[in-house]
């Protein structure tokens, strides 16, 4: 059967499935810009993980699990419990473990509590997406064969090699027909070893990059472009072989979420758009699209709700009298998480998920959905043009099997139908002088934190997470601290800390630490150490540049 993955990815892979003996068998399928399909490296783990498990739903009572018998009992304690905090507050929040269409109807289900409250904001790429609406009125990509057209492509902190498979088996395949490929990252990722150059810059400065390009390539005035240089820590070489590269030929700007989850990051962003704009190429300027753009949405309206950079504190002062969390671990992948982890143990708390995590462990009620595998729905690609349709693989409980038993019982309608179709609008520019906002200069070390081929952020995976509890240090830093591989490094902030063994690399750019998103660390992970601040779009978190102190634990 024809199967599509919706976790969190941008590539949204076409699927042959099939259950063979009890087990899975995936097939890559080819898409119209592509000769040949594959499974990625994350979607084959993830799915022996997933299918077959042996986690089942249960009651915690007194720190111990106490399962259901069966799904319909399980999703009748979930409807007792719902119905006994109905007048009072509920926080909701719905993650990035499906973004499949058919996850809306969660949104329905809980916008029929009076009192339930919504996240405001999110900590993808919701920053990126207003600088796009603010520049062309919607974030829309263009067609990926464009790419092909360009002599020359630029990745702003793309790490295609990890984020986007497919993206980045496109191009190398590219790469064999002459597309040069510039790579800018303060990491110098698995993506910066297909390229022709790659171009450390210091964190949260690409825009100040873009804007030095502008004006010395006589497409825009008004910008220092030497003291635009100093503060991005580029070379004269550097900044000459991009002027090269872009007054050349044709050139594809190709923006990573990553960038605009800087404090300065819809600066960033709107001044690559300008950049790419001014130079000729909109339409090989990409970031990305909503997955839903072709169908009409649901119509959900929360009463009330609460901004992204507040819900941890705000969880953790026992504010509300009820969280239900699906399809996230926040505990693990939302910055503040120690206090995310605080307001679980301190607020009765559902949790709706495939597996166990880091915020289902001190859970009351606990759900297990056959996720994916188990759900029928349609999504489109947050990069590419395509979109897929799925039927069920698996006859586990499905989201959409809990959402109707659960309206039924709570009679809350949600009404599940056949979308209706819409078409994306387009693109077009409004031409807004947009000034560079600096980074803070800060002398401490930029904290960062980086995706790992061999797993989805969404997940947690402790088999994986033993060989990469890691903090990455540059050469000079460590010497300057007396750092040898393997010591033991304690990174903190004013919020938190972890700790982690160090290896020293010169991957990594000097007065930069990095280590691996979402999984546990010696002690902690990295997100204990994360503020809660907002970037400059006002709904985005900021996860790059933290400042942060390294110290090697005696």
């Amino acid at each position: 059967m024809r199967f599509f993955c919706s976790k969190d990815c941008p590539d949204t892979c076409a699927i042959e499935a099939e259950i063979v003996n009890g087990k899975p068998v995936f097939k890559g399928v080819a898409e119209s810009w592509q000769k040949t399909g594959f499974v990625c490296s994350k979607f084959k783990v993830f799915a022996e993980r997933e299918i077959g498990t042996s986690v089942r739903s249960y009651r915690r009572i007194d720190g111990n699990n106490h399962y259901f018998d069966n799904d319909e009992a399980a999703v009748g304690a979930m409807a007792e419990m719902l119905e006994q905090y109905r007048h009072k507050k509920i926080l909701y929040l719905k993650g990035s473990g499906s973004l499949g269409y058919n996850m809306g109807y969660w949104d329905r289900l809980m916008s029929g509590f009076e009192h339930a409250y919504k996240i405001k904001g999110n900590v993808c790429d919701v920053t990126g997406e207003d600088a796009h609406e603010a520049d062309f009125g919607t974030p829309l990509n263009p067609p990926v064969e464009n790419i092909a057209d360009c002599d020359t492509a630029i990745l702003f902190g793309k790490n295609a090699a990890v984020v986007s498979q497919h993206l980045f088996a496109y191009l190398k395949e590219l790469k064999k027909h002459g597309l040069k490929i510039i790579y800018i990252d303060p990491i110098r990722t698995k993506t910066a070893d297909i390229a022709d150059r790659y171009i450390p810059i210091r964190p949260a400065c690409d825009g100040l990059l873009a804007a030095a390009l502008m004006t010395s390539l006589g497409l825009e005035d008004g910008h220092d472009t030497e003291r635009y240089l100093s503060r991005a820590g580029i070379s004269a070489e550097d900044f000459e072989y991009l002027k090269s590269s872009i007054s050349s030929g044709r050139t594809a700007f190709i923006q990573g979420f990553g960038i605009q989850r800087n404090p300065n990051g819809m600066n960033i962003v709107r001044l690559i758009n300008r950049l790419a704009v001014k130079s000729g190429n909109e339409r090989n300027l990409f970031y990305g699209h909503a997955s839903k753009r072709y169908w009409k949405g649901l119509g959900v309206k929360f009463n009330n709700s609460v901004p992204i950079n507040e819900v941890a504190q705000r969880l953790a002062e026992s504010e509300f009298d009820l969280f239900v969390n699906v399809a996230a671990n926040p505990a693990m992948t939302f910055a503040d998480a120690k206090n995310w982890m605080k307001g679980i143990e301190r607020t009765p708390t559902i949790v709706v998920d495939v597996q166990s995590n880091r915020t289902s462990e001190n859970c009351d009620l606990f759900i297990r959905t056959g996720g994916i595998f188990a759900q029928q729905d349609l999504m489109a690609s947050y990069f590419f043009e395509h979109a897929h349709s799925r039927d069920r693989l698996t006859n586990e409980l499905s989201d959409t099997d809990i959402v109707s038993r659960l309206s039924t019982l709570l009679n809350i309608p949600v009404n599940m139908a056949e979308p209706e179709s819409a078409i994306p609008e387009g693109r077009q520019f409004r031409d807004e002088f947009v000034r560079p906002l600096f980074p803070e200069e800060h002398g401490r070390f930029s904290l960062m934190s980086m995706s790992h081929h061999a797993y989805l952020n969404s997940q947690t995976l402790p088999q994986i997470a033993e060989g990469l509890k890691k903090a990455y240090i540059n050469p000079a830093d460590a010497a300057e601290l007396s750092v040898a591989d393997g010591d033991v490094l304690k990174i903190s902030t004013e919020t938190g800390c972890y700790t982690a063994y160090a290896e020293i690399s010169d991957r990594v750019s000097p007065k930069v630490i990095m280590s691996w998103k979402n999984i546990p660390m010696l002690e902690g992970c990295i997100n204990d150490a994360i503020p809660p601040i907002l970037t400059d779009s006002g709904n985005g978190l900021v996860y790059y540049g933290i400042p942060a102190d390294v110290a090697k634990v005696l």
